[in-house]
């Protein structure tokens, strides 16, 4: 009991310093009493473990602020019509906000998609338990102001990003996969790793996204439409 004491005295001087949330708070947004660091207590606590600052973004660890975003991205009514573009949005991204606007996204992304590639299903974590293979992939691209949402977005391993980018492959309206046509003009031994085909596999088997549970979470279809239209055709 002591113990206890002297943990929950400690933790009750920290949230005085906004280092961390007092349960109450956190309840309102987890449904769970517990204390939660905050963007002040996270900077602190990457400098106690010795943690570069540029890491901040790719770790795992979710803020009391950064948990306001999810929140709110994951319970947001989805729109019928939907406009996948922020024209509000700045590319150069300098301020605090939108700082924690990329890490909700992110956040919210991975977790949706239980920290899997929707592609391949490759789900791998970090020796240390701090970051995920998986990222959290735009459909309308960042660079053409997509907006930074559930529906505009979509879990991928570092590859499947990548190629999903560059159009090698797209969605259709019913979430399979569609392949560039340009896979057949590609060399025999381009696209491989040892002798697994990483596009040409997607080809043979028609393959469907691991989507999220809960349908209201898919991908929005004005998003996958656009993808379709503007980055996969223009590379047949």
């Amino acid at each position: 009991m002591l113990w206890h004491r002297l943990l929950f005295r400690a933790a009750d001087g920290l949230a005085r310093e906004r280092m961390v949330s007092r349960p109450t708070e956190t309840f309102q947004l987890t449904r769970r009493k517990e204390w939660m660091l905050t963007e002040k207590g996270f900077d602190a606590a990457l400098k106690l473990s010795s943690i570069p600052a540029v890491r901040r973004d790719s770790l795992r660890v979710k803020s009391y602020e950064v948990q306001k975003v999810v929140k709110k991205l994951v319970e947001a009514t989805k729109p019928q019509d939907y406009n996948p573009f922020d024209i509000s949005k700045k590319i150069v991204k300098t301020t605090t906000e939108f700082t924690l606007r990329d890490r909700g996204f992110r956040q919210a992304i991975v977790e949706t998609y239980d920290c899997r590639c929707s592609v391949c299903g490759l789900k791998i974590k970090s020796p240390d338990s701090l970051s995920w293979e998986v990222e959290a992939a735009h459909i309308v691209p960042n660079y053409f102001r997509g907006r930074d949402d559930i529906w505009n977005g979509v879990a991928l391993c570092h590859f499947h990003h990548w190629a999903f980018d560059v159009g090698w492959f797209t969605l259709l309206d019913n979430y399979r996969i569609l392949v560039s046509q340009q896979i057949n003009h590609v060399p025999a031994d381009f696209g491989k790793m040892g002798s697994y085909e990483c596009v040409r596999s997607l080809v043979d088997k028609a393959a469907t996204l691991f989507l999220p549970k809960r349908t209201e979470l898919y991908p929005h279809l004005n998003a996958i439409r656009w993808h379709r239209q503007n980055i996969f055709d223009k590379q047949l």
